[in-house]
Protein backbone atom coordinates (compact mmCIF):
# COMPACT_ATOMS: atom_id res chain seq x y z
CA UNK A 1 0.00 0.00 0.00
CA UNK A 2 3.15 2.35 0.97
CA UNK A 3 4.05 2.21 -3.10
CA UNK A 4 0.72 2.68 -4.05
CA UNK A 5 0.72 6.19 -1.84
CA UNK A 6 3.90 7.17 -3.01
CA UNK A 7 2.83 6.52 -6.82
CA UNK A 8 -0.25 8.60 -6.12
CA UNK A 9 1.89 11.38 -4.94
CA UNK A 10 4.31 11.29 -7.70
CA UNK A 11 1.02 11.24 -10.38
CA UNK A 12 -0.07 14.38 -8.54
CA UNK A 13 3.03 15.94 -8.88
CA UNK A 14 3.46 15.46 -12.20
CA UNK A 15 0.21 16.60 -12.94
CA UNK A 16 0.68 19.42 -10.79
CA UNK A 17 4.03 20.03 -12.93
CA UNK A 18 2.08 19.69 -16.20
CA UNK A 19 -0.79 22.67 -15.44
CA UNK A 20 2.64 25.09 -14.26
CA UNK A 21 4.62 24.18 -17.42
CA UNK A 22 1.49 24.82 -19.60
CA UNK A 23 0.70 28.10 -17.57
CA UNK A 24 4.05 28.85 -18.56
CA UNK A 25 3.51 27.87 -21.98
CA UNK A 26 1.01 29.99 -22.81
CA UNK A 27 2.94 33.18 -20.91
CA UNK A 28 5.67 32.03 -23.33
CA UNK A 29 3.69 31.96 -26.41
CA UNK A 30 1.52 35.57 -25.43
CA UNK A 31 4.98 36.62 -25.01
CA UNK A 32 6.41 35.55 -28.39
CA UNK A 33 3.36 37.01 -30.00
CA UNK A 34 3.61 40.11 -28.58
CA UNK A 35 7.54 39.98 -29.70
CA UNK A 36 6.62 39.13 -33.46
CA UNK A 37 4.32 42.12 -33.56
CA UNK A 38 6.45 44.33 -32.27
CA UNK A 39 9.06 43.18 -34.74
CA UNK A 40 6.54 43.69 -37.51
CA UNK A 41 5.95 47.60 -36.43
CA UNK A 42 9.61 47.77 -36.13
CA UNK A 43 10.11 46.55 -39.71
CA UNK A 44 7.22 49.03 -41.12
CA UNK A 45 9.03 52.03 -39.10
CA UNK A 46 12.72 50.76 -40.49
CA UNK A 47 10.89 51.22 -44.30
CA UNK A 48 9.14 54.17 -43.48
CA UNK A 49 12.43 55.69 -42.25
CA UNK A 50 14.65 54.00 -45.65
CA UNK A 51 12.36 56.07 -47.80
CA UNK A 52 12.27 58.63 -46.11
CA UNK A 53 16.56 59.00 -45.96
CA UNK A 54 16.14 58.08 -49.75
CA UNK A 55 13.76 61.03 -50.89
CA UNK A 56 16.27 63.21 -48.63
CA UNK A 57 19.23 61.78 -50.44
CA UNK A 58 17.73 62.89 -53.11
CA UNK A 59 17.06 65.98 -52.05
CA UNK A 60 20.29 66.44 -51.30
CA UNK A 61 21.71 65.54 -54.50
CA UNK A 62 19.22 67.96 -56.17
CA UNK A 63 20.22 70.44 -53.91
CA UNK A 64 23.92 69.93 -54.38
CA UNK A 65 23.68 69.74 -58.64
CA UNK A 66 21.46 73.07 -57.86
CA UNK A 67 24.52 74.47 -56.22
CA UNK A 68 27.14 73.13 -58.69
CA UNK A 69 25.45 75.29 -61.41
CA UNK A 70 24.97 78.50 -59.13
CA UNK A 71 28.60 78.59 -58.66
CA UNK A 72 29.24 77.83 -62.48
CA UNK A 73 26.80 80.65 -62.89
CA UNK A 74 28.62 82.63 -60.20
CA UNK A 75 32.33 81.81 -61.87
CA UNK A 76 30.89 83.23 -65.24
CA UNK A 77 29.24 86.14 -64.29
CA UNK A 78 32.25 87.67 -62.53
CA UNK A 79 34.05 86.80 -65.46
CA UNK A 80 31.88 88.99 -68.08
CA UNK A 81 31.97 91.56 -65.26
CA UNK A 82 35.70 91.45 -65.60
CA UNK A 83 35.48 91.81 -69.01
CA UNK A 84 33.35 94.58 -69.03
CA UNK A 85 35.44 97.05 -66.50
CA UNK A 86 38.41 95.91 -68.82
CA UNK A 87 36.58 97.58 -71.23
CA UNK A 88 35.14 100.44 -69.40
CA UNK A 89 38.54 101.07 -68.16
CA UNK A 90 40.01 100.69 -71.82
CA UNK A 91 37.58 102.88 -72.97
CA UNK A 92 38.19 105.65 -70.91
CA UNK A 93 41.83 105.53 -71.12
CA UNK A 94 40.70 105.91 -74.97
CA UNK A 95 38.49 108.96 -74.25
CA UNK A 96 41.39 110.43 -71.80
CA UNK A 97 44.20 110.22 -74.08
CA UNK A 98 44.01 113.33 -76.50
Amino acid sequence: MEVLSLLEKRIASLLELTKKLQIENNTIKAENSKLVEDNLQLAQQVEHLTNKMKSIEGAVVENSKDLDELSQEKALTKMVVDDLIKSIDSFVKKENTP
